[in-house]
């Protein structure tokens, strides 16, 4: 599915993405790679400084985006991942080679999203100049919610 729509620069208010360490967030934990996640996680919690300053609005650098999504599947929000499947390694004599890194598949990702943004889905999205292209979806309705202290 390609979304071409201006949706996430315009329509959306990226100031909602704020995530201000001093009050509880939910916390998503999910394991994956390029070709899809799945939700292994959802807390409520203070979100630790690593999480928080990890992602943010999505970029054109971002190669993959994750987008939240409301009971309506209207995308509401967006949060760039930059190319977390993918280990850039570098070694000696290697320098010539075309290859310097490869793809994983269980990449573990949290991405935290403030308990005002009522978010039902989220969506995996590759993005190149032309648009976003969705992976896969994830529905949050039936996800069981833990809250941590």
């Amino acid at each position: 599915v390609v979304s071409t729509s201006p949706i996430l620069e315009k329509e959306i208010d990226i100031g909602v993405l704020s995530k201000p360490l001093e009050t509880e967030a939910r916390v998503l934990s999910l394991r994956g790679g390029k070709d899809g996640l799945k939700l292994t996680r959802s807390v409520i919690k203070k979100p630790s400084f690593n999480v928080v300053t990890k992602y943010k609005a999505y970029t054109k650098r971002d190669k993959f985006v994750l987008k939240l999504l409301n009971q309506d599947k209207k995308t509401i929000g967006a949060i760039g991942l930059g190319n977390p499947f993918y280990i850039h390694a570098q070694h000696i004599d290697y320098e010539d080679s075309t290859q310097h890194g490869e793809y994983i598949d269980n990449q573990k990702i949290d991405v935290v999203i403030p308990l005002s943004i009522d978010v039902s889905y989220v969506v995996l999205a590759t993005q190149d100049p032309f648009g976003l292209y969705d992976i896969n979806e994830i529905s949050l309705k039936d996800s069981e919610i833990h809250r941590l202290k």
